[in-house]
């Protein structure tokens, strides 16, 4: 069966297609299950590159709408990409509680490390890996989320692999492992292409360092499209996953645990 749960639509306001749009490109596709899992906006805070948080109920009915309407050929999950904060904890338990979430994606986009708000794309000493992995463990622990989306997106970096880029690893590994929660590889960092340094030529992510060790760990692993327009939902980069993922030996699975926050 396929299944993808990582999921965008027009209201992030950097993709295209209406949740409908790909949940009849995923009928076509021959998808079992579609996890919608657009970006969360925050009520008091606009962190960019998502709908505003007046759109919140606007999406929400979208996707039931979808899941009457299509029900029958597909199970449509209303779910959110949402990075973890710690002062926004309670807001993400009412999003499964109140709101109606499904589940909650793991993207740290952004992080709290010394005081202050890091991006994870713009990184310059390893050592904020480590905090960055920290963070994520931290978020995990909360039960709150139910895949870890592109963990090793600080690969866009092109920072040299260290010690401490080992100890990132591990604590994100050792942290999915405890909470039962898959890892994923992303299909964006395929289609960004390769880049070359001391380890020769590879993804910027899915990160072969980074992927080796989950592969001793037998840590579940799932392979998600994080699609910003319907054609990218079955694309070559999708393919190219899967045969990385079994070169690889990972230990994927098709579905995931949604949550159980009551």
């Amino acid at each position: 069966m396929l299944t993808n749960y990582h999921t965008h639509c027009d209201r992030c306001q950097h993709a295209e297609g209406s949740v409908e749009d790909y949940v009849k490109q995923a009928i076509i596709d021959g998808f079992g299950i579609l996890g919608m899992s657009d970006h969360l906006p925050y009520p008091h805070h606009d962190y960019g590159f998502r709908m505003d948080f007046a759109e919140i109920w606007d999406y929400i009915y979208d996707v039931r709408e979808c899941q009457e309407k299509y029900g029958n050929r597909i199970q449509v999950l209303l779910g959110f990409e949402s990075e973890y904060l710690r002062s926004q904890r309670r807001y993400y338990e009412e999003l499964l509680t109140e709101y109606g979430a499904q589940y909650l994606v793991l993207g740290q986009h952004f992080f709290e490390a010394d005081g202050d708000l890091k991006s994870a794309y713009y990184l310059s000493d390893t050592a904020d890996c480590v905090a960055y992995a920290r963070s994520i463990s931290e978020a995990l622990d909360t039960g709150c989320y139910s895949l870890l989306a592109h963990p090793d997106i600080v690969g866009v970096c092109c920072l040299e692999w260290d010690r401490h880029m080992d100890e990132m690893t591990d604590i994100i590994i050792d942290s999915a492992l405890r909470n039962r929660v898959p890892l994923e590889i992303n299909a964006n960092g395929v289609r960004r292409g390769y880049i070359t340094d001391s380890l020769g030529a590879h993804y910027m992510y899915p990160h072969f360092k980074f992927w080796e060790k989950v592969a001793e760990s037998g840590a579940e692993v799932v392979i998600s499209a994080d699609c910003h327009t319907p054609a990218l939902l079955s694309d070559s980069a999708m393919d190219k996953c899967r045969t990385i993922a079994r070169n690889w030996r990972l230990n994927v699975v098709e579905e995931i645990s949604l949550s159980k926050i009551e």
